[in-house]
């Protein structure tokens, strides 16, 4: 396999979960807000999942997709459980999120 071919359906695959964290978005405007931070993190979890799926090495094309997809999956629930643990208020629901939080709450 290619190693672009591996990298873009890594890239491809870590963005797969956008879909669903704008469509949460869109669905709930005034709890979330769009920002340069979403764009800017959406497109570093695209280059770590195109890195991951060439790291790890992925042997089939599903594998470097799946490895793409999980990336931001794992990675926003170590966060998200990262920052429940230091700010014990964020488990009362705010009425508008930050950028951060707006960003690991959309999934």
């Amino acid at each position: 396999m290619s190693p672009l071919l591996v990298f873009l359906l890594g890239a491809a695959g870590a963005l797969a979960p956008e879909i669903v964290r704008l469509y949460g978005i869109r669905s709930d405007p005034k709890k979330f807000r769009w920002s340069w931070f979403y764009l800017v993190v959406s497109v570093a979890f695209a280059g770590l999942g195109g890195l991951l799926a060439l790291v790890l090495p992925a042997t089939t094309l599903w594998g470097a997709l799946y490895v793409g997809v999980s990336t931001p999956v794992l990675v926003n629930s170590m966060a998200r459980k990262g920052r429940e643990l230091t700010r014990p208020e964020m488990r009362s629901q705010p009425t508008r999120y930050s950028l951060v939080d707006s960003y690991l709450y959309g999934l």
